[in-house]
């Protein structure tokens, strides 16, 4: 396995979204998704891309993690705790004490995110999504 930092094709990443369940996205807006991420991470067996996850955000103050999602056939072998690991050591490096980081979990990934400081909200807050059919 080989990681890298450098930002995939948008056509690895598309390819990637649909083994791994994630979904299919327009390779345009996947294009520009990737060169406006501020960190990537990617793994790539020879020269086949099997996980990726980035980070989005200013740089100054939010940062969102995103796309953590790893091949199908891949996974259960610590590739998606390896890429948040790369991800955890950006943001100790990068961020501050005041700095707004979030993500949204599928479950059960949501017990990896745990590993790496991230919380469920306190009860006084709610996370929210903009409806974007309606």
């Amino acid at each position: 396995m080989k990681l890298s930092y450098e930002k995939p094709r948008a056509e690895d990443y598309v390819s990637l979204r649909l083994r791994s369940g994630m979904g299919d996205k327009d390779l345009e807006r996947s294009r520009m998704a990737l060169t406006n991420s501020l960190f990537t991470v990617s793994l790539y067996d020879e020269e086949k891309l099997i996980g990726f996850g980035r980070i989005v955000g200013d740089g100054g103050i939010t940062y969102v993690v995103s796309d953590i999602m790893v091949d199908e056939h891949y996974r259960r072998r610590g590739f998606a705790d390896q890429i948040m690991h790369e991800i955890d050591c950006y943001f100790e490096k990068n961020t501050f004490e005041d700095s707004y980081i979030c993500l949204i979990a599928n479950k059960p990934a949501d017990v990896l995110y745990h590993k790496y400081k991230f919380e469920y909200l306190p009860s006084q807050r709610c996370g929210m999504l903009r409806n974007q059919r309606g």
